[in-house]
């Protein structure tokens, strides 16, 4: 959130009061198991929120974003913890088997060449070496094409994501799936998520009180073939 004080732009991330976020990073942080020593890559970090948790649970990190004004705000953010680099996720400027691990939360989607991004990703990590994001799926049978259209055109989405074809395409590009889980699946998990994108700020302020009630009906939810998100662990070959 961006906001003005003494005639100066102030950049307050809210990442850690939104529920899907939230779910999202602690399924990926499961999901790598780091132990305290592996170099890993933040994929389109944005405002380094999520890169400045990691980097007290890994030997090194390095966030990168094609957004400088997101960039900005994640040096600001940064205090020396992780590295920083804007570059684009198609043509990744570090040399091949650099990293142990990568991670993105929901930023696979917004890549229009999916495949490109995945197969830079497998280059820059070691054989190995963990893949874990989350990706959009909107799979529910009552999320309608006007609702995908109106969602893509809003935030700039190229893919829409299911179990089959994703398994397909980290194949192809020089993976093998670990697991994989749909997130947003349970109906009350999947109407808070709704709210938060009609009215993210009240959403905010609901947190305390929506991330654990959305948790439980996560947790005894029986269907597990659609969602809202998809999260995914990937080992390259």
């Amino acid at each position: 959130m961006e906001f003005k004080f003494m005639e100066k732009s102030v950049h307050i991330s809210l990442n850690g009061f939104n529920v899907s976020r939230q779910m999202e990073y602690n399924t990926l942080i499961r999901y790598l198991n780091l132990q305290g020593h592996e170099r890993v890559l933040d994929v389109a970090c944005g405002d380094g929120y999520w890169t400045s948790r990691l980097a007290y649970l890994a030997g090194e990190v390095v966030g990168f974003d094609f957004n400088r004004d997101r960039l900005k705000q994640a040096k600001r953010m940064n205090g020396g913890f992780f590295g920083l680099i804007g570059c684009d996720a198609h043509y990744l400027p570090f040399k091949d088997r650099q990293f142990d691990a990568a991670i993105g939360i929901c930023v696979l989607e917004h890549f229009e060449n999916d495949y490109q991004a995945l197969s830079e990703l497998r280059r820059v990590l070691k054989p190995g070496g963990k893949l874990v994001m989350t990706v959009d799926s909107f799979s529910l049978p009552d999320i309608t094409e006007k609702d995908r259209a109106r969602h893509a055109a809003k935030f700039t989405v190229y893919h829409w994501y299911r179990n089959g074809d994703l398994h397909d395409l980290l194949r192809k590009a020089g993976f093998d799936v670990v697991q994989s889980t749909y997130l947003l699946r349970s109906p009350l998990a999947a109407s808070v998520y709704r709210r938060t994108l009609m009215s993210p700020k009240l959403s905010y302020l609901l947190y305390p009180f929506t991330y654990p009630l959305c948790l439980t009906s996560e947790r005894f939810s029986r269907n597990t073939e659609c969602g809202y998100k998809m999260a995914f662990s990937a080992r390259a070959i």
